[in-house]
């Protein structure tokens, strides 16, 4: 679970998913129309449609990027790129979203089965090329994000000649601070943090495939549920006391930092 590392590989040895304790499930047609709304009533102009796992498992995300695009929102969409199929391809190239982009952290098998468990190096990199190639002439930008990691980072390289014989953007994503085991030795491929407070809060928030709010992409397991797309408006929950005291308080993170909220303690993106 990404931005769980420190506090899950401490305390388990491991950040996987089966570690969440928060509803799994894929949203509905009725919560999507519920936020839109809210998105477009409060002023929202980009959506991602993921957040925690893997949007293509569930088979409505192309119609909803289609309807986020109808919409006039920008459109982008992470994926670990293993559950497309053609209906899926067909579709989400239909829907002329902004960006796709793939994770993949490896140039070969056996190195990507490492960082991917249970993922399939080769049925990735067809599903990439198939994406690229269903989307030629259009403006999607399709991206290959690699993460450096020690056991990967000679194999930068041969990514990026495989990302342009695919007709991909190819860029490394630098190695955020978790387990030093990990950490590539080349320098230029870790992370820098930014000082705090985090100023993320103010210009962005996730929601949850059952319509729950909460104020950072970090928030793995709901540790800072705000409110509800289906009880209270999205305006509404922003200015609700219980957001304005969590801003305040990560606002406050370096006067006061006994009151910083836990899930901001171990940030891997400020400090």
């Amino acid at each position: 679970m990404v931005g769980m590392q420190n506090e899950l590989v401490s305390k388990h040895g491991s950040a996987s998913h089966s570690l969440m304790t928060r509803p799994q499930g894929v949203m509905s047609e009725e919560v999507f129309y519920v936020v839109l709304d809210n998105l477009k009533e409060f002023g929202v102009r980009k959506a991602y449609l993921h957040f925690q796992g893997e949007p293509f498992l569930n088979p409505l995300t192309p119609k909803f990027a289609k309807i986020l695009k109808q919409n006039k929102f920008e459109v982008g969409i992470f994926t670990n790129g293993m559950a497309f199929n053609d209906t899926s391809i067909r579709e989400i190239a239909e829907a002329r979203i902004d960006l796709i982009r793939f994770s993949v952290d490896g140039a070969l098998p056996e190195t990507y089965k490492k960082n991917r468990v249970g993922g399939d190096f080769n049925k990735v990199l067809e599903n990439m090329q198939r994406i690229a190639l269903a989307h030629r002439g259009k403006s999607t930008r399709i991206e290959w994000q690699f993460l450096a990691l020690r056991n990967n980072e000679h194999e930068i390289e041969k990514a990026r000649e495989l990302a342009k014989e695919i007709g991909v953007h190819f860029f490394v994503k630098r190695f955020r601070e978790t387990d030093p085991k990990l950490a590539p030795k080349n320098p230029n491929y870790r992370s820098q943090f930014i000082k705090k407070p985090c100023t993320d809060i103010y210009f962005q928030l996730g929601i949850y495939w059952n319509g729950d709010v909460v104020p950072c992409c970090y928030d793995t397991d709901a540790f800072e549920v705000m409110g509800n797309l289906g009880e209270n408006s999205l305006a509404d929950i922003w200015n609700s006391p219980k957001y304005r005291d969590f801003r305040a308080r990560v606002d406050n993170a370096l006067i006061k930092p006994e009151e910083e909220p836990s899930l901001c303690k171990s940030c891997l993106r400020w400090k």
